[in-house]
């Protein structure tokens, strides 16, 4: 009893510090769109300075201007993103080290909601990132084998999300490394992969096996199941 109501408290903390992991991520988003559109007009009022050639003092005034302020714009939306997204990383930071403080009492290792996405295609490993990152998790992403193995040390994620065909060292061979080290040994590890033989390994190594082509909407189904085993 005298334990529990220390417990809860640390674990609304967490609670609040996921939702402002989500929060900043999409606050994040949002600026960056806005930047890219700043960008944009930039760009415009540019071609637009540019092509004036045969037009009156007044209205090459007017586009320079215009350029000006565009310029400005940028310059401020370009400040709101760095902003931005030294808030996101801080509240990764501060959920890092919650469940880096609770590890200490807690006899496994691993932390749930950290999640390592280990693929050789920068596009789907970026991909999953944000979608997970979206959903409120830590996220730290890998591009072989190797790597994976090695942040997996680092990070003890409480789920991976393995491919299995990688260079330098596949998703097979670095999983068993993996379930072979007692620092990693209890992370679920999810194949993403389209090599079906995987699937006569969903039991010895393998929570689940999730073959691609798949939609991040399936990703993000598997790893939250992952992390309630």
């Amino acid at each position: 009893m005298f334990r529990d109501s220390f417990s809860r408290p640390t674990a609304d903390t967490r609670h609040y510090a996921r939702l402002l992991v989500s929060h900043t991520a999409e606050h994040r988003e949002r600026l960056e769109a806005m930047a890219a559109l700043a960008e944009g007009e930039v760009r415009r009022a540019e071609r637009a300075v540019a092509d004036a050639t045969e037009v009156s003092a007044a209205l090459r005034n007017v586009l320079a201007a215009n350029l000006l302020g565009a310029l400005q714009r940028c310059q401020t939306s370009t400040e709101l993103c760095i902003g931005a997204r030294n808030q996101h990383l801080a509240a990764l930071r501060l959920l890092d080290d919650l469940d880096e403080n609770s590890c200490q009492t807690n006899p496994n290792p691993d932390r749930p909601h950290a999640v390592l996405v280990v693929d050789d295609s920068a596009d789907i490993r970026e991909l999953i990132a944000h979608v997970l990152q979206n959903a409120g998790f830590l996220v730290r992403t890998a591009g072989n084998g190797l790597e994976g193995l090695i942040a997996a040390c680092d990070m003890r994620p409480g789920v991976i999300v393995m491919d299995v065909t990688m260079p330098v060292l596949n998703g097979i061979e670095a999983t068993r490394l993996i379930k072979a080290h007692d620092r990693t040994s209890t992370a679920r590890v999810i194949a993403f992969t389209g090599d079906t033989s995987v699937d006569g390994l969903r039991d010895t190594l393998f929570v689940a096996v999730l073959q691609k082509p798949a939609t991040p909407d399936a990703v993000l189904a598997a790893v939250r199941h992952a992390v309630t085993l």
